[in-house]
This record gives structure tokens, sequence and C-alpha cells, in this order.
């Protein structure tokens, strides 16, 4: 399952593996957000043709930056539970939440803290150092942590991405930068929320001269 709109890599890799799109629509009408029963919608129409297995959250919304409440988070997860798929959280872009009132929240968190059966639950959260306030693009790095995964699934999964090229020195060396960033009171703390605060900044304004310029022609999530 992938919402639509979406980032176009997962029904691209759905399509090269020859798997089946199920595709859930995001409600325009409410600043993009997710309602659980157009998830029910899509999943039992899958059913008819398909056997849905996963389902993807993309979360801030990409493209639409919508940021998912908690509330929301839990009804997705409990969704999720009672319909036995796996959870794909895509959070690359945590860091870019401008609108007003709205917190990132991670899915393995509300997971974790909404305790037992959903605790136990599979689940994928994604990162990456090519997008959010890092945006180096040119820098290819990114990970999944996988948890609560079949552990003979796993070592199957360990063993066919260790098989593919990994990313460049560089691009390993700024992902160890963004999962382990400077700590206050260290020497470069200041430097780095001053370099953090401001790119964020940076990107806030070029977001809001875009939704003038394009207002005139589309709905967009408010800032």
């Amino acid at each position: 399952m992938v919402p639509i709109p979406q980032y176009p890599l997962y029904s691209a890799s759905l399509a090269e593996f020859n798997m089946h799109q199920i595709g859930y629509f995001l409600d325009e009408s409410k600043g993009w957000g997710l309602d659980v029963s157009e998830l029910q919608r899509s999943i039992d129409e899958a059913r008819k043709v398909s056997n849905p297995r996963a389902i993807v959250i993309i979360n801030p919304g990409n493209p639409t930056g919508q940021v998912l409440s908690r509330q929301n988070i839990e009804e997705i997860i409990k969704f999720a539970h009672k319909e036995k798929l796996f959870l794909f959280a895509d959070e690359v872009y945590q860091d870019n939440v401008y609108a007003e009132g709205s917190k990132f929240y991670s899915f393995k968190k509300v997971l974790i803290e909404m305790g037992k059966p959903y605790s136990d639950m599979e689940l994928a959260s994604f990162m990456s150092c090519s997008k959010g306030y890092m945006g180096e693009c040119g820098l290819r790095g990114g990970y999944a942590e996988v948890i609560n995964m079949d552990p003979q699934v796993k070592a199957m999964y360990l063993k066919a991405i260790s098989a593919m090229l990994c990313p460049t020195v560089l691009g390993q060396a700024t992902l160890d930068t963004v999962v382990h960033p400077p700590e206050k009171g260290e020497p470069s703390y200041e430097q780095f929320i001053k370099e953090k605060s401001g790119v964020l900044e940076s990107l806030k304004v070029s977001v809001i001269l875009d939704f003038v310029f394009i207002s005139a022609y589309c709905k967009c999530t408010q800032l």
C-alpha cells in the first residue's frame, strides 16, 4: 500500500519486481491528511485481486508536506496490526516541519509506547543524509532500522543487501554525523545548531515563496 500522491520510488520499485500496487488517497481538503477509512477502502478493494502485505507511510509527506499527528499515527498502527501489514515508515524529512502546531513523531517511538501487541509489530524506519536540513543530494547515504522481523527472514534480508553496492565513504561519513550530531556541551554544538537552524529557516523561506507562486493554481498545505 502506497500513498497517492507519493514519491515515485515506491511505484517504480513495485513495477520493477512485478508486484501489485495498492494506492490509498490522501485527503487534499484536509491538508493532505490520512483517513483510516480510506485505508480500509483501499485494502478491501485490493484483496479482490491481491494479497496485501505491507503499507508505506511517508511522514512528513513527500510531495505534500503534511505531518501526521500522534493520534493519526496510532490509528494507522492499529489498522496495520488488524490487517497484519508490515509497516514502512519513510521519515527522511523529519526535520522539515514548518506548519504552526505541527510536530514530528516517529512511528517506532509511538509503536513502542503503545505497548503490546503493537510493540511486537514488524517495522522498518528510513532515514537519509540526502534530504532534510542536510540537503546534500550529491551525498548518497541512508539507513533502514528494522525491528521485530522474523530472524530467518532478517538473515535472508541482510544477505541480499550485502550483495548490493554500498554508499561512498563520504556518504557513510556524512550519515554517521547525522545519527551522531554534536551534543550540548561539546565544542561544536553551538556552531552546529546555528548552521542547522539557518538551513532550516532558509528552506522554510523557499517553501513560502514557492507557495506564493503556485497557490493560484493548486491547493497546498498551509504554513
